[in-house]
Parts: structure tokens; sequence; C-alpha cells
């Protein structure tokens, strides 16, 4: 069960509140932690995400040696609360797990889920270059198009890329908006990842694209993708998925004021504008049915059905007195 939180005062009951669920959430902050150890590539790596996801990310440069988000959760958890954030990514680098980068998910003050990337180094034998030296042009809070290339990220049996694509997801989305303009549309996010093969995790590509645009002779321009940014190579490590109950909670949703109502099944409209349902019904049995009571359908006494149905078969048939008969008969002489 989640813990429910009971406010000891006035003061944290409207923090409290302002911090309950609502129909239109903001961007979720994120919250960037050094650990004891952290060198120059996972600064760099904390950096980038930290230039990417700006004013919606916080990041402290004091390094932290208490935390270790795989055997104990509490500090993660106060410092996410504390400065109300939605999501953590924490850098560490030791002996066993070099170059470590853990990126979690609070919900209801406590954590959701949690998944470890190590951070590989480069195939062609560059290293990553300080912040510094890097060029990114890309302005503040602008929403990149994502692309998650490989099958790993919509294949169900591989838990563990499904749960890291919805953590780029929060991350990089920013805030939600219905309608956006072409000029804002800058930079492009690749997220790839390999085909698993002898049993080993698919490695995770991280690539940045700047959008230019030229002259093409035509109406519409030529698109092209430049490469920006540093280049990032991880692999997933430890997995901490969030339990069934905690993860059914936190996708609910309600009903937003400008929704559109659900059609309801079997009703319509007819061309006068008034309103017709069809309502399915099983098959009746109709043998214990009470119709009205009459006097003349009361069975009377000493007689049975069989010959109350003879009385009402003689009935049926018109029955015709002599005198009738003989009045039919001076007609047709005459």
């Amino acid at each position: 069960m989640l813990r429910e939180v009971k406010p000891k005062n006035p003061r944290i009951a409207r923090i409290l509140k302002a911090r309950e669920p609502q129909l239109i959430e903001p961007p979720k902050k994120t919250l960037l932690l050094h650990g004891a150890k952290c060198p120059q590539v996972l600064d760099t790596v904390l950096k980038t995400f930290h230039s990417l996801t700006k004013p919606h990310s916080i990041m402290f440069h004091k390094k932290n040696e208490n935390i270790r988000p795989f055997e104990n959760t509490e500090s993660i958890e106060f410092l996410a609360n504390k400065n109300d954030c939605g999501l953590v990514v924490f850098g560490s680098s030791n002996k066993k797990r070099p170059n470590c980068v853990t990126i979690a998910r609070i919900y209801n003050t406590q954590l959701l889920d949690m998944c470890e990337l190590l951070l590989l180094p480069a195939a062609d034998g560059e290293t990553i270059p300080p912040i510094n030296e890097l060029v990114m042009h890309i302005g503040v809070e602008l929403r990149p198009m994502m692309l998650f290339a490989g099958s790993p990220w919509d294949d169900p049996t591989s838990s563990a890329h499904v749960m890291l694509k919805s953590m780029f997801l929060d991350l990089f989305k920013g805030e939600e908006a219905d309608r956006i303009d072409v000029e804002g549309l800058q930079y492009v996010l690749m997220v790839g990842a390999e085909e698993p093969r002898d049993n080993l995790s698919p490695v995770v590509h991280l690539r940045w694209y700047k959008v230019v645009t030229k002259r093409s002779g035509h109406k519409l321009p030529r698109v092209e993708l430049e490469e920006v940014g540093p280049k990032f190579d991880f692999k997933v490590g430890r997995v901490r998925p969030a339990s069934a109950e905690a993860m059914k909670e936190a996708m609910k949703q309600g009903k937003r004021p400008n929704e559109e109502m659900r059609t309801k099944k079997n009703i319509t409209m007819d061309s006068i504008g008034d309103k017709i349902g069809r309502v399915h019904l099983g098959k009746q049995d109709l043998k214990g049915l009470q119709t009205r009571k009459m006097k003349g359908l009361k069975r009377r006494a000493g007689i049975d059905d069989e010959d109350e149905g003879g009385d009402e078969d003689m009935m049926e048939v018109d029955e015709i007195s002599e005198d009738e008969d003989e009045s039919h008969k001076r007609v047709r002489t005459e």
C-alpha cells in the first residue's frame, strides 16, 4: 500500500494540496546529482541532460557520498520531494560499476521504478570532451523530435527497454501542447538499440541532430540533419521495475474539461434531433405472467380443460336456427 502523509499544520496542508494530482499535470522536474566519484565523462552526461531539460531541471554540483540508489532509497526520495522533482538522474562511478548513470522516477513521495545505464567507451577510441568544448546551438525550452530505432523498444519481452523508453519520454518531452510552431522543431533526439544477440543486452545509442533547412528550388525546403553534441553509448544494467499496484495507481487519468464525450453504444440521434436508444433483452418467459383477472375467465367446477376446449370449438361454428333456415328458403322460392 502507498504511504499516506498526514499534515501536521496548515502550512504543510497547503503544500500537500498543491502537490496533489491535477487534471493537467505540469512537466516533470528533473533532479541531477553527483555521486562520491563522478569523472569528467559522467559530468558531461549530467550537464548535457541539464542543458536540454532547462528550465525544468535542477542540478546539484556537490558530491553525495551516502547515496546508493539500489541499496537505500531514502536519500533520493528526500531530495526529490524537497525539490518537488518527479525524476532523478544520479551519476556515480566505482570499481565494480564504472561510469554508471541511474534514472529513477518518484510517485507519491516514493520510488516508483529505477534503471541503471553503464556508459561505454566510444568504439572509435574518441573520448567525450567536456561540456564547455561542445557546441549545441539549441534554444531553451524547445521540445525535441524523438526517434526510437530498433525492435527492443516495442518488444514486450524486453521489459527493461520498454521502461527505459518511458523514462526518456518523461525526461525530454517537456511541456505538453496542442499546437507547436514549426520554428520550434530545431533538433532531433535519436535513441537507437541494437538487435539482441547471444543473450546479451543490446547497446543503447544516444545521438542529437540539428534540423537544417536549405533551398531546394521548390515550394518546400530541403531538410538535413547535422550531428551536434556528444555521443553516448550505454549498456542497461540493474533494473528495479514498479509493482503492478503502484503502476496502476500512477497511470490513472481524470477526465479533462475539454475532452470530447465518448460515444455510448446503442444510442443514436434521428433527423429531428431526438435521442433514440436500443435495449437488448434476453428471451422472456411468459409462463409466470400475471394477467388481468376476469369473471368469465375463471375455471368452472366439474369441467375439464378438454371439455372447455370442446365448447370453445363449438362456439366458433355459426349455428343457424330452424326458423332462420325456413325464412331463407321462402326468400329463394319467391
